[in-house]
C-alpha cells in the first residue's frame, strides 16, 4: 500500500501508511492491532473487519502448526 500510494503520487496515503506501519510496530506485540484489518488508508486502523471462512481456515492452520 505504501508504494502504491508513492508510485501514484498519493501523498495522503503514503502518510497514512507510515503512520500505520508505525503504530503495527509498536502495537502487534501488545494486541492493540485489530484482526481482518486490511490495512487501507480509508479504514480506522482500530475497526475490525470480517475474515471470510476460507481465510480463516488458512490461519487456524498456520496457528495450530505454530503450536
Amino acid at each position: 500500500m505504501l508504494r502504491h500510494g508513492l508510485l501514484n503520487k498519493d501523498w495522503r496515503a503514503v502518510f497514512g501508511q507510515v503512520i500505520r506501519i508505525v503504530g503495527a510496530a509498536t502495537k502487534t506485540a501488545i494486541g492493540l492491532v485489530p484482526k481482518g484489518n486490511t490495512g487501507g488508508t480509508d479504514i480506522s486502523p482500530f475497526k475490525r473487519l470480517p475474515i471470510n471462512a476460507e481465510n480463516q481456515a488458512i490461519l487456524d492452520k498456520i496457528n495450530h502448526a505454530q503450536s
